[in-house]
């Protein structure tokens, strides 16, 4: 079939800069070679490539097998694409990544590398490791972290648990992510009413504890909420990407100059779980620090959660490695998280580590302040 309209020599230039995606395809040696073909036609025309008679699609739009070699499981296949393909909205970025090959078994999207032009679409995180350290005032030890718990509690007890934990000097306080606009405890008078709590804790301590309030709600109401925890002088926002869409993720953390946090509520149905799926450390880490993410939680290993120490080791190295200008973000590993924990989890992510305690912080003992003194103690190392 026959196409016209690339006649324009400028218009063919613009599809020479490129990204690629490594996927790794869990079948034998031909069969995974001919899944990879699959792919660069399946993530970009979705047309019989052999019917398709315009050289600048067989060259630039379809996708192109840079490399095919053996790996644990299967083939590495390295696939590039037009950033014309992508696009700079995020939505169409990631459909052209893993949209409708997702939907088969055995293919698993290992990490994306983005072109010179894709960094100026997605520059990342405004804050990162040293903006959070900068803004929290901490700069030598783990960032304690802590959530507003069990739902169901009127908005009066969250305020409580606040201030507590404020004087307690808890590095940051964030919503749980079942926290939204309930009836027993509805956003607007949980965020303003918890700002005003932490703050009046800080100037009583002179410390910097952060509140970050749950956005995760309709799309129709995200920036709203964004602008009223601005008001309110909220210490960031939380979004769950894989309930509100990592497009969504984008264009807030693009929007707004508070620090985002990303929550993997909903993010497992993306997981690879043997079957295909993405990487545990490109989904929970690096696809959140490309959306501008500055924080990124996922389940610890040895928690209540499977995740492996692989899992999370792989996570924690896509938060920080070299990734064009991106700034390198913190890993808040979570759930399940004890005192006695501690110290060996902090010898395995280091010092550049959002610590998540929830449960086992308030469970301490009845002292809810001590027990925030006692956190902070233990990640300095008392």
């Amino acid at each position: 079939m026959k196409f016209k309209g690339y006649e324009d020599t400028a218009l063919r230039q613009q599809l020479h800069d490129r990204f690629t995606v490594l996927y790794r395809i869990a079948a034998e040696e031909k069969t995974a070679l001919e899944m990879a073909k699959n792919i660069t036609v399946e993530q970009t025309v979705e047309f019989p490539a052999a019917h398709i008679e315009c050289d600048v699609i067989q060259t630039d739009i379809i996708g192109r097998l840079e490399q095919f070699l053996p790996c644990d499981g299967g083939y590495h296949a390295l696939i590039s694409y037009s950033d014309q393909s992508g696009t700079e909205e995020f939505a169409q970025f990631l459909n052209v990544v893993f949209g409708n090959s997702s939907l088969l078994p055995g293919i698993t999207v290992e990490r994306v590398d983005l072109s010179e032009e894709q960094e100026e679409w997605f520059p990342g995180p405004k804050f990162g490791v040293q903006g959070i350290r900068e803004t929290l005032g901490v700069f030598d030890r783990p960032i304690g972290f802590t959530a507003l718990k069990p739902m169901g509690l009127p908005t009066e007890s969250f305020v409580d648990e606040a201030y507590r934990c404020a004087l307690g000097g808890v590095d940051l306080i964030k919503d749980d992510h079942g926290l939204c606009n309930q009836t027993f405890s509805s956003f607007k008078d949980r965020i303003r009413r918890v700002c005003r709590a932490v703050r009046q804790a800080n100037e009583e301590t002179g410390g910097h504890t952060a509140y970050v309030p749950n956005l995760s709600g309709r799309f129709s109401e995200i920036m709203d909420r964004v602008h009223y925890c601005e008001d309110c002088g909220a210490g960031g926002i939380m979004l769950a990407p894989g309930l509100v869409g990592y497009d969504t993720l984008q264009f807030v953390a693009s929007h707004t100059q508070l620090p985002v946090i990303a929550h993997p509520a909903m993010a497992g149905c993306f997981l690879d779980k043997g079957s295909g799926g993405f990487e545990c450390g490109c989904i929970n880490g690096q696809i959140p620090r490309i959306c501008g993410a500055d924080i990124t939680v996922f389940p610890n290993y040895g928690g209540r959660f499977s995740f492996s120490e692989d899992q999370c080791r792989s996570i924690m190295d896509r938060c920080s490695e070299p990734c064009g200008k991106r700034r390198p973000i913190l890993p808040a590993p979570a759930g399940g998280m004890t005192f006695e924990k501690i110290p060996v989890i902090r010898k395995f992510y280091g010092n550049d580590v959002a610590l998540l305690m929830g449960g086992g912080l308030f469970t301490l003992s009845a002292d809810l302040t001590e027990n925030c003194r006692r956190f902070v103690q233990v990640l300095s190392g008392k």
